[in-house]
């Protein structure tokens, strides 16, 4: 079994060092740093389900939430933001492209397998922005490498 702090540890390693992912200048866990609206950038927080980061674990949900800032739109006297769709496009079909088959590792001992077990997009106002929160099923198994 893996601590859930470790989990984080493992996606954050596997989020830096993905050529897509590893650009965002931003790769966290548990929550990302403040933010200033026309200062936002993308960033990744990994999470676990509450309650779980100090238990030992042989089979967790945690979630990628890949942050991607809001387009900022003029109509007139009026100022939104909308997502940024063709960037949230490309994310998502890069994590279900790399995440669809089983992603096989090791540590300390304990092979480990993860993969996509559901992807959604979810708007943030509060940061201006727009995430991808990829759900991943991570379990520790038995078997040797």
């Amino acid at each position: 079994m893996i601590p859930g702090s470790e989990i984080k540890n493992i996606l954050v390693e596997v989020a830096k060092n993905d050529p897509i992912l590893g650009i965002i200048p931003e790769i966290k866990k548990d929550e990302h740093a403040p933010v200033k609206e026309g200062s936002v950038k993308e960033r990744v927080v990994i999470v676990l389900p509450g309650g779980v980061d100090n238990g030992q674990l042989s089979k967790s949900f945690p979630r990628m939430c890949i942050y991607v800032p809001d387009l900022k739109e003029v109509d007139g006297k009026t100022t939104y933001y909308k997502p940024n769709g063709i960037r949230l496009a490309e994310i998502e079909r890069h994590c279900t492209e790399r995440f669809r088959s089983a992603v096989y590792g090791n540590h300390n001992g304990e092979v480990y397998l993860f993969g996509i077990d559901d992807i959604n997009t979810e708007n943030d106002p509060e940061t201006w922005s727009t995430f991808l929160n990829v759900r991943l099923r991570f379990e520790v198994v038995n078997t040797k490498l």
